[in-house]
């Protein structure tokens, strides 16, 4: 059984950032040693279980030491919250959103993290869209590698058929045989690229859970890469209307992996608010 489906369901809070810590060694915040080389798909394991520091090591191992792992531990209102994000650039002082699930010592592993002031979004690591967007994505990406490793033998039939010895009928044979044979070879190529990228799918399935408890109507066909374009794009037509001015937020263009700006929120479902 899916490792997603056994556990507790995710919940929504808000509340006022204070005592924050970031650091980018996972020795002030790993629980199990032994964990360090799990790799990606266990990772997200790890970090529904609420093993912090375990998840980001896994995380730092599998996408390579050039990308950076920031963990950090905060209080949100009354409630401690851990978590690790590419970059940790929200403080102290900052309301925020929180996507997370409870831990036995009764705080909270963050998987979300949404400020409202500027609508950036901390996501995990590969987790920008839910399972259909990514199944869709996947196929694009399959589709269109293995149209451009095959598309120099797209002459190939004619050329075979017509430099053939043979009459009219033995031709459309050998056209007819390259044809399949090119077909055959296109189909394998993309089954083959596609079963590569299948490795992320579990990331995928996170996704869809925090957009899920976030209350987006459709959060398996939902794609932040999307989202933070349309964002950008409306904010050069129209302005930058989703901005407060004159804060610090505002002034803030840093930009890092699986760090997004989104539109607009959609209504918190009552069944995701953390019940007090």
């Amino acid at each position: 059984m899916n490792k997603l489906e056994d556990d507790k369901p995710f919940v929504f809070f808000s509340g006022i950032i204070s005592d924050l810590q970031v650091v980018n060694d996972e020795r002030d915040f790993i629980l199990e040693s032994e964990l360090k080389n799990t790799g990606k798909a266990a990772a997200v394991g790890l970090a529904i279980a609420g093993v912090a520091g375990a998840a980001a090591t896994a995380l730092q191992s599998s996408v390579g030491a050039e990308s950076e792992v920031q963990l950090f531990r905060c209080k949100v209102g009354d409630k401690l919250v851990t978590g690790c994000f590419s970059r940790v650039f929200f403080d102290n002082n900052e309301e925020v959103d929180i996507v997370a699930e409870p831990k036995e010592d009764g705080s909270y592993y963050a998987h979300a993290v949404r400020r409202t002031i500027d609508h950036r979004l901390w996501m995990p690591f590969y987790c920008e869209q839910g399972s259909l967007a990514y199944k869709k994505s996947k196929l694009t990406t399959s589709f269109w590698f293995s149209l451009i490793l095959t598309f120099p033998c797209i002459i190939l039939p004619i050329y075979v058929s017509l430099n053939i010895q043979g009459d009219f009928m033995e031709k459309i044979k050998v056209f007819a045989f390259t044809t399949l044979l090119l077909i055959f070879c296109f189909l394998l190529i993309m089954l083959i690229v596609y079963r590569l990228i299948s490795k992320l799918a579990p990331f995928s399935v996170l996704a869809e859970k925090i957009f899920t408890c976030f209350g987006y109507e459709k959060p398996e066909l939902l794609n932040m890469n999307h989202e933070n374009s349309q964002f950008l794009k409306d904010c050069r037509e129209y302005g930058e209307f989703y901005y407060v001015p004159d804060t610090k937020q505002y002034r803030q263009l840093l930009v890092a992996p699986c760090v997004f700006h989104y539109r607009e929120a959609p209504e918190v479902p009552e069944s995701s608010k953390l019940k007090e």
